[in-house]
């Protein structure tokens, strides 16, 4: 199993330079290898792939103009390609997100390196090809005789380097423990309360971006009273930055130990497949639900999952899981946002809206189509008939 480690560099003055010129670098031939592939298909209608653009880029290193090309390692340029390729491949899949070129104020400075990185854990040093060996703050041991994978630095808005590398511990994943109505669990995430579980239970949103947004609001209020350019500029824009990397962090250990918790107490884990991007057209609660970070949370289950040995399993993101009266199967096609509390018309069961929800959607995820699109490992779960397992009516 591939785990990953992460750690925060110390880099020297120099270091820190040819780190600059590594990130540029890989950014330049990102672009160039995404205005290659464009102009290739607009003259001659063809797809070049990754390996035509490496056999290209070598030319362009010998061209006389590009020699500043040299200074990086070959390999980082070449993975670059490769994350173009890669880009390219997802977009064609989910049919959304077309590459775009990375500009040097917005985008994030970091290149890959798929060999060459050795790491003492007795001096905290880390070589990095080209770079030399760099000082790094330690927080997590491994087995250096493991074999090592990818290694990727990076450097974020606060102006800190980091690297993380992935290590194969050599351990393969633990068998899938059998689906069993009894140790399932049914997840409805929501904004009020993060995560509803159908056994009633109920973990609130801490709701972090929106505690931080009066100290947000002041730092941005001066920043744009200061002029471009300036130390105070600068200064105020790194207090922005690190605010927002609190927030992150704080949402982040937040949900690995939600996640690891969920995980470690049920051996099968149902969840819709929200569409997210529709769900954010409403202005009212865009705010909220990108702060939540649901994807975040639901791709720390699916990974965690295949760490200990459990299922998880998604429903149509279409099913009506909150009209659904979970005692009886009436749908309540009346039934509004707003209506946190209702009755069924039908058979006058009372209906906590959330709790209903995760009810519903643990008995979708039980059916037999759903497990079936399971164990075909679909990665969205869709097109499930309306009401699976629980529409109609019940004796």
């Amino acid at each position: 199993m591939m785990r990953a480690y992460k750690y925060k560099l110390k880099p020297t003055v120099k270091q820190c330079k040819s780190l600059s010129q590594a990130f540029g670098n890989a950014r330049f031939v990102y672009n160039w290898g995404l205005d290659m592939k464009k102009k290739v298909w607009e003259e001659e209608r063809k797809s070049i792939s990754c390996v035509q653009l490496c056999g290209e880029l070598t030319k362009l290193k010998k061209d006389g103009e590009h020699e500043w090309l040299k200074l990086s390692s070959a390999a980082s340029l070449q993975q670059s390609l490769r994350n173009l390729d890669n880009a390219f491949t997802r977009f064609f899949k989910a049919k959304k997100g077309y590459p775009k070129f990375k500009s040097r104020k917005n985008s994030t400075d970091s290149f890959r390196l798929p060999q060459g990185a050795k790491f003492n854990f007795e001096t905290n040093w880390v070589f990095v090809p080209t770079i030399g060996w760099v000082k790094f703050c330690e927080n997590r041991v491994f087995d250096t005789t493991l074999r090592m994978g990818t290694l990727t630095v990076s450097k974020d808005h606060c102006g800190d380097y980091w690297c993380t590398i992935l290590v194969d511990d050599g351990k393969p994943n633990m068998p899938k423990t059998k689906v069993c109505e009894e140790t399932t669990v049914g997840i409805d995430l929501g904004i009020k309360d993060y995560a509803i579980l159908s056994n009633g239970i109920k973990y609130g949103n801490p709701k972090f971006l929106e505690k931080g947004q009066k100290r947000l609001a002041g730092l941005q209020q001066g920043f744009a009273k200061t002029q471009k350019g300036s130390k105070r500029h600068e200064k105020k824009r790194l207090q922005i930055a690190k605010l927002h990397r609190k927030i992150a962090n704080r949402r982040s250990d937040f949900l690995h130990k939600l996640s690891t918790l969920i995980i470690r107490d049920y051996d099968t884990v149902c969840l819709e497949n929200l569409n997210i991007t529709g769900m954010t057209q409403n202005h009212r609660l865009a705010n909220s639900i990108r702060s939540a970070a649901w994807n975040e949370f639901t791709r720390q289950l699916a990974y965690k999952a295949d760490m200990y040995g459990k299922n998880v399993v998604f429903i149509g993101q279409y099913e009506p899981s909150s009209k659904t009266c979970s005692n009886c199967g009436y749908v309540n096609h009346e039934l509004k946002l707003d209506d946190r509390q209702w009755v069924c018309p039908h058979c006058g069961a009372e209906h906590d809206r959330d709790i209903n929800a995760a009810i519903n959607i643990k008995k979708m995820g039980l059916h037999p189509q759903a497990l079936v699109a399971k164990e075909l490992k679909v990665e969205n779960i869709t097109n499930i008939p309306s009401g699976s397992g629980i529409t109609g009516r019940s004796e």
